[in-house]
């Protein structure tokens, strides 16, 4: 299996798993016509772990801790519909596929007639589709007893409720985030994107545009800071903040 690397977020490039099943990285334009929220359902459904369900998980008699995120993506895709799959993995249907042993390796295996999705396709794939959309890799919580981990369901599910809550108060008013990133960007004096042009670019594009915009633009605020004298030198890391880093 080819594996990628950060120069396929540069480039725009989709990511093929295997010769049967590729990963796209969608054009701004394309996600648009998408649908925001459903780009970020479909999004969310092939990146998320068991500890993202951790509290639903536990109420429903689950130890997120001993279950392997292959097994929780299996389950989660049940419900992917083609529609809902496409804008990342185009025709390929999650809800047609079994959990099965592969009878060469003796590993579970999702097999779909001559499709095979294994853990490695699982690992590399959620491992791009997060990176395309700058996400943060998540680090596993560690609980020092049994006690501690209620603790912290405890206040896991507290959190879910005000977000349940807060997401009522808001339900028809959200705000679009992509939309606010391209028009920041487009407005920004840093790029060379206008409304037309940045509707072309890839949304792994898009993020790192933003990224290095932000770079410079910081790194620029340091040395006025310093050149009027209201920043000392020897107090910055000036190699961590260049824009070129």
């Amino acid at each position: 299996m080819a594996l990628f690397d950060d120069s396929y977020l540069i480039r725009g490039k989709d990511f093929k798993v295997s010769d049967i099943i590729t990963v796209f990285n969608p054009k701004i334009s394309d996600i648009l016509d998408f649908g925001e929220n459903n780009y970020y359902r479909a999004v969310s459904m092939f990146i998320s772990t068991p500890q993202d369900y951790k509290v639903q998980l536990f109420d429903m008699g689950i130890d997120f801790e001993q279950m392997n995120g292959f097994e929780f993506f299996y389950v989660s895709t049940r419900t992917a519909t083609p529609e809902l799959s496409s804008i990342l993995f185009g025709d390929l249907d999650f809800s047609a596929f079994s959990f099965v042993d592969d009878p060469a390796t003796g590993n579970l295996v999702m097999k779909h007639e001559d499709i095979l999705f294994d853990e490695l396709s699982y690992t590399v794939a959620s491992d791009f589709i997060r990176k395309i959309n700058n996400f943060p890799e998540q680090k596993p919580e560690v609980y020092l007893n049994d006690d501690v981990k209620r603790y912290r369901l405890d206040v896991e599910r507290g959190n879910l409720r005000h977000k349940q809550r807060e997401a009522e108060k808001k339900k028809g008013s959200e705000k679009s985030q992509l939309l606010s990133i391209i028009s920041a960007l487009v407005n920004s004096g840093s790029s060379p994107y206008d409304y037309k042009s940045i509707m072309d670019i890839t949304i792994s594009q898009l993020h790192d545009s933003v990224n290095r915009v932000q770079k410079i633009k910081h790194y620029d605020d340091v040395m006025r800071g310093l050149y009027a004298g209201t920043l000392q030198q020897e107090k910055l890391d000036l190699p961590a903040i260049n824009w070129l880093s």
